[in-house]
């Protein structure tokens, strides 16, 4: 922007749009994003669906914000989130990467792929892992495959551990749902 608070207006997130005046040792916070950094709070500046049409990403950035520092994201901006999913599909696997990256190593994960799969972002970053949704399995799993591979992401989380790991975590047991068939012997679920 030409001026400061162009640059603020354009930015993702309130707590993204602070800045100081240098020239007159002060705060200029327009959008109230102290006010939402002391709520924990992610709210879109100004209009969420601008936002995430001028940069898809911001999209997934929310979320893992969330998923990074703990917080909650507003109302409005999540709305916004289910409603241009499907901006993603003209960003960049690599951007989309690196976002997804950062997800997965923040303290809470689980958290942002419930995130991803009920605005429908999952299916543009990991459609595979959506497939497990409310797949079913034998009587040695208490979850679905997909909230089974969510469990296990998160414990690799919880323990802090590589993003090899969490990866691996995550997909362990990514293929069962192409591969389920049901045992004319016990009636149970193979894979």
């Amino acid at each position: 922007g030409v001026s400061l608070l162009d640059d603020l207006a354009r930015r993702d997130f309130t707590v993204n749009a602070i800045a100081l005046d240098l020239d007159k040792g002060q705060v200029v916070d327009p959008y109230k994003g102290q006010a939402d950094l002391e709520a924990k709070l992610l709210r879109a500046v100004g209009n969420p669906t601008e936002r995430f049409q001028e940069d898809a990403l911001r999209m997934l950035r929310a979320i893992r914000l969330g998923a990074q520092l703990g917080f909650s994201i507003e109302q409005k901006t999540f709305e916004a989130l289910s409603e241009n999913a499907h901006l993603l599909e003209k960003i960049s696997k690599e951007r989309i990467r690196d976002e997804l990256i950062k997800t997965i190593m923040s303290p809470y994960p689980r958290e942002a792929l419930l995130h991803m799969k009920h605005t429908g972002l999952l299916k543009h970053v990991l459609p595979d892992l959506e497939s497990g949704i409310g797949v079913e399995q034998n009587h040695s799993h208490i979850y679905t495959v997909f909230d089974h591979l969510l469990h296990a992401l998160q414990y690799a989380a919880d323990k802090n551990w590589s993003l090899e790991v969490r990866l691996a975590a995550l997909f362990h047991d990514i293929g069962k749902p192409m591969s389920r068939r049901r045992s004319e012997v016990t009636g149970e679920y193979t894979f």
